[in-house]
């Protein structure tokens, strides 16, 4: 096999981590977000709850108190569809879950009923992202970034969308900008220095590789993404795979079908035929959806 065509292999095998559209590691609920205290987001944390004896609860534990306010929040939801903060939360905890689907419904549903605000539109583009509908993630993240207020997630995510359509070089700024809200985030150090890469700028992209890796709890796809770096540099290192056979990459998960945003004042059309098609390398997801 050529030198060419190695070079190919490694960068195709890279994996992204769509961390714009999530939290860094495994992330444990906050019970004063998912029951719904005063001043909750119903936004999840990265630690584990404390219970009332001090001892943090077990994630068997946090699972049942999750499904509880999940429930609470359904039921709230279905009181009134115009409550946008219990769609949020109740959307919020749905993708804790894993029930990101469902979660994608409701937040189209009180978007297209008049609940077009911010955190609604990052909520939903991230979503959108996450199955690849680029065309309608492109147009709710712009709507949700907020210069005055930014948030990494979001900036991060816009970074995604651009890398996703092969637009590497416009999405470093993105990741730049997101690197500078959230400094030591594993999944924008990943893919920034992704994005680094697929732009000719190898020798960037290996410190912020090193930096991810070294985090506690890095997901394995950043290492391995550290060895293919190294070998395209033609760098040999304790921590380089072999990596000529090994294809990382994980696609994100599919709707059955993309569906259009067209009710009322907040009409937004999803177009899947004119998105671009998608790189297998930047679809991987290992993180809990924003």
């Amino acid at each position: 096999m050529g030198i060419v065509t190695l070079r190919a292999l490694a960068i195709a095998s890279l994996s992204m981590l769509a961390g714009a559209c999530s939290q860094d590691g495994v992330a444990l609920p906050s019970l004063s977000a998912l029951s719904g205290t005063p001043g909750s987001t119903g936004d999840i944390t990265t630690s584990s709850t404390p219970t009332k004896a001090g001892a943090a609860m077990t994630p068997e534990q946090v699972q049942a108190e999750l499904k509880k306010a999940t429930e609470y929040w359904g039921q709230q939801y279905a009181n009134d569809r115009s409550n946008v903060q219990a769609a949020l939360n109740y959307a919020r905890n749905l993708k804790a879950l894993g029930e990101k689907q469902q979660a994608f419904s409701v937040l189209q549903a009180t978007y297209e009923s008049g609940g077009a605000n911010r955190a609604v539109a990052s909520e939903l583009g991230r979503l959108a992202l996450e199955f690849d509908q680029i065309s309608l993630a492109t147009r709710l993240l712009e709507q949700a970034d907020d210069p005055a207020q930014p948030d990494w997630r979001i900036v991060s995510a816009r970074g995604t969308v651009l890398a996703k359509q092969g637009q590497y070089k416009e999405a470093i700024p993105f990741y730049e900008r997101a690197l500078k809200l959230a400094p030591d985030k594993p999944s924008i150090l990943n893919n920034l220095a992704l994005a680094y890469t697929m732009d000719g700028q190898a020798d960037k992209a290996e410190p912020l590789l090193r930096k991810a890796s070294a985090a506690p709890k890095a997901d394995e796809r950043v290492s391995n993404n550290l060895a293919l770096v190294l070998s395209l540099q033609g760098k040999d290192g304790k921590d380089a795979k072999e990596w000529e056979t090994e294809t990382v990459a994980v696609a994100a998960p599919q709707p059955a079908a993309e569906k259009p945003l067209t009710t009322g004042a907040n009409r937004v059309k999803a177009t899947p035929a004119a998105d671009k098609p998608v790189k297998s390398a930047w679809s991987a997801d290992v993180f809990v959806q924003q």
